[in-house]
């Protein structure tokens, strides 16, 4: 099953959050966080980061009780550049900016998430978009990745 879960603001910031500079750079660059999370029906273990995500996840995903941050990585893109966030088991999602920060601080990007095509969509800053992705893992974990652009002016 391939579907978006938005939950605005529910996912902390895993970058470093004490570096300035945060949103677009002089150079026209913009900050994206990618969080590779794994789900499970093994366990009840929830990250406490991940709680919101959890409690949308289950109301179309019941079976899916223990979630975890398997990774977290931020770049910083330059507009048009097609970048590789390495995920989980070598799995990658690439990722572009295809406009930068817009009037209402917006940001389009293309995703493709592993096993999925590709995905275009505006994002608000400091908003995660949680994507479940068909990949499961040799253990029978769903993976889901989570982007944020840090885009403010």
């Amino acid at each position: 099953m391939n579907c978006f879960l938005l939950v605005p603001a529910c996912l902390l910031a895993f970058c470093d959050q004490s570096r300035e500079g945060f949103g677009l750079e002089p150079d026209g660059t913009i900050k994206v966080t990618v969080a590779a999370i794994l789900a499970t029906d093994r366990d009840k273990v929830v990250d406490p980061k991940l709680e919101c995500l959890a409690r949308e996840v289950q109301k179309i995903e019941p079976r899916l009780t223990g979630f975890r941050l398997a990774r977290s990585s931020c770049k910083t893109l330059e507009p048009g550049i097609s970048y590789r966030f390495l995920l989980v088991d070598e799995k990658v999602a690439y990722i572009s900016i295809q406009q930068a920060t817009d009037k209402e601080d917006r940001v389009s990007l293309m995703v493709k998430p592993p096993g999925m095509g590709e995905i275009v969509y505006t994002s608000a800053c400091g908003k995660y978009l949680p994507i479940m992705t068909p990949y499961e893992t040799k253990d029978k974990d769903r993976l889901f990745i989570a982007i944020m652009v840090k885009s403010c002016k």
